[in-house]
């Protein structure tokens, strides 16, 4: 949550909610966002004057379903997408498309990998980045998307190389520096054909969920364009099963001996399954599903706040992978009546709280633009769960270089959310400064961090 103060001699606080959600892992997770919301409410005297929505992922938006009924009792003036939220917009729904199609095939192939013998690990790592799509309850990130938009009449759909009109602040300017509509750029190109762009038939999800179909019975082998023999070629298992041989009398006893019959070494056992890769195919869902994540991440909408008076910015990257990173070096914002020409690379040169992209993972945070914010002056703040991230295995997260190097550029002045110290309350407050600004830590019930409050001075 961000609170920011109009320029003059009567200053009025507006108050800026950036996502609201808590990863479907995290134990007792819908009780924690509850009491968060109702901070909110409390802190804002039950008026947000504009709702920000990054992207679609449920650690982002759970608290719209979670604690959909306390929402009711806050105002809002404005909700903010980015075009890739727009319902109407034509590049958005075939992300749509593709998410939908990659979801389905996901669930499904985790299902079946659940109850195959030796699979159960892989299933689980398909589960916990489908955790980012679903909550334990099985509620859609969807529907708390759909529920965030309904919060206010005045939805917007933001394009990079765009003001958004923040209102009643005449003092501070929002601008929009991603995501990029280039697919190379968002990391879809291998998913983009001449014929079908992204859908159905792209070529990331359309092996997993045509190999689905197959096994189903509700699509032939000869009208899969990923199959990788044709339907002439093979034997049907299922047909072997039902003691339909082929013809072969060699091949019908090759087949019996080594998949069907009895153990052919120690002639124990009627079952060689263990020999078959009936489900290893279906391994490969879990690459999709790592992609699935990173490009839903780089859809994520990019703001940057300038203070007008000082210069200063204010950069909220929320997941943001590489490519998002690399699309800002062609945004630029065109001169208009009392302000001139700037580029993004400008406004993270001025940078001075800087919201740490994808909580502090490797392939977020690019280098040559973190390298480039105000040092003397940086702030920067990671919303981070190192303890969650053992739970649900994954790898360097944080990544340690990026703690590190945020570290040395901030002389200190960085905030890591799950850091002990933070939870300290003989720790003075406040717990940094970097020139115009002032972070405090704001602790809420047993001493949780409710949420850093940024004060410019």
């Amino acid at each position: 949550m961000y609170a920011a103060q109009t320029a003059g001699p009567r200053r009025q606080a507006i108050w800026i909610l950036i996502d609201c959600g808590i990863h479907s892992a995290t134990s007792d997770g819908s009780a924690k966002m509850r009491d968060v919301v109702a901070d909110v409410i409390d802190q804002t005297n039950g008026r947000l004057d504009v709702l920000v929505i990054t992207h679609e992922h449920w650690d982002h938006l759970s608290a719209f379903v979670q604690a959909a009924d306390l929402f009711v009792g806050l105002e809002v003036g404005e909700v903010w997408f980015s075009w890739a939220e727009n319902p109407s917009d034509p590049d958005a729904r075939k992300l749509d498309r593709f998410k939908a199609d990659a979801t389905s095939a996901l669930a499904t192939s985790a299902l079946r990998l659940a109850g195959a013998p030796g699979m159960s690990e892989t299933a689980s790592s398909i589960d916990a980045l489908l955790g980012f799509v679903f909550g334990l309850e099985g509620e859609k990130v969807r529907m708390a998307r759909e529920n965030a938009r309904r919060m206010s009449p005045v939805v917007r759909h933001l394009d990079p190389g765009t003001l958004a009109p923040l209102p009643k602040v005449p003092g501070i300017r929002a601008y929009v520096l991603g995501p990029p509509r280039d697919p190379k750029l968002l990391g879809i190109e291998d998913i983009i054909s001449e014929t079908y762009a992204i859908g159905a038939g792209a070529p990331s999800v359309a092996p997993v969920a045509n190999g689905l179909n197959l096994n189903d019975g509700t699509l032939r082998i000869d009208d899969d364009p990923a199959a990788p023999f044709d339907g002439m070629v093979g034997t049907q298992l299922s047909a072997l099963r039902q003691g339909q041989w082929p013809p072969d009398a060699a091949t019908a006893s090759f087949l019996w001996e080594r998949y069907f019959g009895p153990d052919t070494t120690t002639g124990a056992g009627n079952d060689q399954a263990w020999r078959r890769i009936d489900y290893d195919w279906l391994t490969t869902s879990l690459d999709l599903a790592l992609q699935f994540d990173s490009k839903t991440n780089n859809t994520s909408l990019v703001l940057a706040f300038e203070i007008v008076e000082t210069g200063r910015v204010l950069l909220f990257a929320a997941d943001a992978q590489v490519g998002n990173w690399l699309s800002w070096s062609t945004v630029s914002f065109p001169a208009e009546a009392g302000r001139p020409a700037i580029s993004a690379d400008d406004l993270i040169r001025r940078t001075v709280f800087y919201k740490v992209g994808h909580h502090g993972s490797r392939n977020a945070t690019r280098v040559a633009a973190l390298e480039k914010m105000d040092r003397s002056a940086l702030v920067a703040f990671s919303p981070t769960d190192e303890a969650l991230a053992g739970k649900v295995r994954w790898k360097d997260f944080p990544a340690p270089k990026t703690s590190e190097r945020l570290q040395e550029l901030t002389s200190g002045r960085f905030i890591q959310s799950d850091a002990k110290w933070v939870h300290d309350a003989a720790l003075p407050n406040p717990i940094a400064k970097g020139g115009a600004l002032q972070a405090d830590v704001v602790r809420g019930k047993a001493g949780r961090v409710s949420y850093v409050d940024l004060r410019l001075a």
